[in-house]
């Protein structure tokens, strides 16, 4: 299945780079129903981590009109993911139509965002796949539901509209608790942001990663307790964690810094290039404060990690023609270590039980 999956990968990234050129509503189009078939994808999955979490808590949940505030989710503990449960099961009382609802709606999501930030939104999918489609929508829900709500709002900051970002943020919050991150992007925005600020971000966090170790995981046990992320400091995360050999922080900061040191000729094809430049940079940023926490670092970075799907078809528009093919050969391949990479480690998840 693997081969299968990445074949399928394969395929539609190669039709992605081919057919740049696509009018927008054509675009969308196969947008549209690329989307419909991972929501189908989702629904039909079968043995998936957490998988079993996710229906037993679907199960449990009060019918609508029973919802007491006193409830206990099984399995989280956001009760707005809860209550949602318990709105689709007064629709259709069925675990598979349970998925189904919560795939659509994560991938409604994802196309409005990808049609409204995203120059090529067929090859922003295609990173969307490679990167975070195994880990959200197939496993983690909860989470895949709450960045895309984020993700689709973020424009109210470059509108200067507080209000309707943090009510979107406070929503996203009732369904997993890691939307408190979304929080300080709107204050970072404020802040100028040039290449040296960028360079000096990054090397400074560089040294405190590897200075203030113990300050590090003494103040998330002392302050993110809403998080739950002070187990993520402790025992096997901190022993697996891959520390500033994580190729992962490379890979970002290459985009980053490309972007950067390309802001000219990018800032022509987008309104939202300080915003999408300082969410990114956000996320590079925690990847690496956090490099020594496995765990840690990949759910505090991964939220703003999501507009890399906005910023690799930037990057492509901005390369000459001559050397654009090298791009999306390079890139091409990435997605697919990314992709096997993903769906090996969740196989293995699998077996263990």
């Amino acid at each position: 299945m693997a081969f299968l999956y990445t074949l399928l990968l394969v395929v539609f990234y190669l039709i992605a780079i081919t057919k740049t050129q696509l009018s927008i509503s054509k675009q969308k189009k196969m947008l549209f129903f690329t989307l419909s078939f991972l929501v189908l994808c989702i629904t039909l999955r079968e043995g998936w981590p957490d998988e079993g979490i996710y229906i037993l808590a679907f199960e449990r949940a009060p019918n609508l009109f029973d919802i007491t505030f006193n409830e206990k989710p099984f399995g989280y503990a956001e009760k707005g993911y809860f209550y949602l449960a318990s709105f689709v099961k007064f629709v259709y009382n069925d675990s598979r139509f349970y998925l189904f609802s919560m795939g659509a709606l994560s991938m409604y999501l994802l196309y409005k965002s990808l049609t409204k930030y995203c120059l090529l939104p067929l090859l922003g999918l295609c990173d969307y796949i490679a990167r975070f489609l195994l880990n959200r929508d197939f496993t983690q829900m909860r989470s895949s539901l709450a960045i895309l709500l984020i993700i689709f709002a973020i424009d109210n900051i470059y509108k200067r509209k507080p209000l309707k970002y943090f009510a979107v943020v406070f929503l996203a919050y009732q369904f997993h608790t890691m939307a408190l991150i979304a929080v300080p992007l709107y204050f970072l925005y404020k802040l100028p942001l040039n290449k040296k600020i960028v360079i000096i971000s990054i090397a400074s966090t560089f040294v405190l990663s590897q200075t203030f170790t113990g300050e590090i995981s003494g103040y998330v046990d002392s302050y993110s307790k809403d998080l739950s992320y002070s187990v993520y400091t402790r025992g096997e995360y901190k022993e697996a964690a891959l520390g500033l050999a994580n190729p992962m922080i490379y890979f970002q900061l290459a985009i980053l810094l490309y972007f950067t040191f390309k802001g000219k000729a990018i800032k022509r094809l987008t309104p939202h290039y300080k915003l999408l430049q300082m969410a990114y940079l956000y996320s590079t940023l925690t990847l690496i404060l956090f490099c020594n926490y496995t765990a840690l670092s990949g759910r505090t970075s991964t939220m703003f990690a999501t507009v890399e799907m906005f910023i690799l078809p930037f990057i492509g528009q901005s390369i000459s023609k001559k050397y654009r093919v090298i791009y999306y050969f390079v890139l091409g391949f990435v997605f697919i270590y990314f992709f096997v990479s993903k769906y090996q480690a969740a196989i293995t998840m699998m077996e263990q039980g």
